[in-house]
């Protein structure tokens, strides 16, 4: 079948598309709400295209695809088998993503702040991220070290100040024992405002910002403010990441046409069921035991790596999206004798009448 004709059948639904060379190797994936219109326009002219697009869309010679019922599916496979295949030109349009962590290392009486490209799990420090981007980790650690004057250049305590000392970007901390005191309280704050318990560091800063406008010391104003604005970027994707290692269970259900729904039950990284309903034939007692099997009570939780993070990502904003409308499942009550705590749950998230 001529690819024009091939175009020409495709179905308007949500899914993921996989072109593919004269070889028929698979040399791009991607996804779509609307398969036929995201297909047809890589074979209509274009003067936006350039670089590695259009060489891209020079080497198409075929492509399948893949059906799904809801977008948010399509951009979980178009995950999965991004990371399966590794297409060529996947690899090329999109940021290889250095995930980073931070890490806040005891070295030798002292406690810096670093970048780390690895989480070691068998290490006593205080770990933070995976983040996404190393710029932005980046940044957050020299804004803080600038704005407490805590980028010692010194690794062992002397008796005499280091480089960046005399160039005023060092306290004292290398030489001062006040300085070496105040320098840890500074690191406390910080592991308390990665933690999320405390937001002192943002509030003083922001103090500082103002001061330095008034002053009309606006480079450092600027700088103060470019600060916090990627510290709360590293505390937002914090936000994300513990959300989905902390929600055990979550349950998703989505409208779709027809008079239906589509339920998912969702951990951590991963869709552990889904199943379309018709609206009023929903099977209660199924929905049930299909949770109380997936339940794990009291188990321990662990941190979420870099392999888990980009479908951490698309669940997260798939359920502060519009598309629909979930709820947390506490795994300890699910056997609960106390109460029907499922039908509960299910009596407020199911857009229809539940008949026993």
């Amino acid at each position: 079948m001529e690819l024009k004709e091939k175009i020409k059948n495709l179905p308007t639904s949500p899914g993921v598309y996989l072109m593919k060379d004269s070889s028929g190797h698979i040399i791009y994936v991607g996804k779509s709400k609307k398969l036929k219109n995201r297909v047809s326009s890589y074979f209509q002219h274009s003067k936006n295209r350039f670089g590695k697009w259009e060489k891209l869309v020079k080497h198409i010679k075929d492509f399948d695809f893949i059906l799904t019922d809801t977008e948010f599916e399509a951009l979980m496979l178009e995950c999965k088998l991004i990371k399966e295949i590794q297409p060529m030109y996947n690899r090329m349009m999109k940021t290889t993503k250095a995930y980073n962590y931070i890490v806040f290392r005891w070295q030798k009486g002292n406690c810096h702040m670093e970048i780390a490209n690895e989480l070691d799990k068998d290490d006593v420090h205080y770990y933070f991220g995976p983040f996404t981007s190393k710029g932005t980790v980046e940044n957050v650690i020299n804004g803080i070290k600038a704005f407490y004057k805590i980028n010692c250049s010194q690794e062992k305590w002397s008796q005499s100040p280091c480089l960046n000392y005399s160039i005023g970007k060092c306290m004292g901390i290398c030489f001062d024992p006040i300085a070496k005191e105040a320098h840890q309280q500074i690191i406390h704050r910080l592991i308390a405002l990665f933690n999320k318990k405390d937001n002192g560091v943002l509030e003083e800063m922001s103090t500082k910002m103002i001061e330095a406008s008034s002053n009309v010391e606006f480079e450092k104003a600027a700088e103060i403010r470019d600060t916090i604005t990627k510290i709360n970027t590293i505390l937002q994707t914090e936000s994300v990441v513990s959300f989905m290692v902390d929600n055990h269970l979550i349950m998703a259900v989505e409208s779709l046409a027809d008079y239906r729904i589509k339920l998912f039950l969702i951990r951590r990284n991963k869709i552990i069921y889904q199943q379309i309903y018709e609206v009023n034939q929903v099977d209660i007692q199924e929905v049930k035991r299909r949770i109380e099997s997936l339940s794990v009570p009291n188990q321990h939780i662990s941190a979420l790596g870099k392999e888990e993070i980009d479908e951490a990502y698309i669940i997260y904003k798939y359920l502060n999206s519009d598309n629909c409308t979930y709820t947390v499942i506490e795994d300890d009550r699910v056997s609960s004798t106390e109460c029907d705590y499922l039908e509960d749950v299910l009596r407020r998230i199911l857009p229809i009448p539940i008949q026993n």
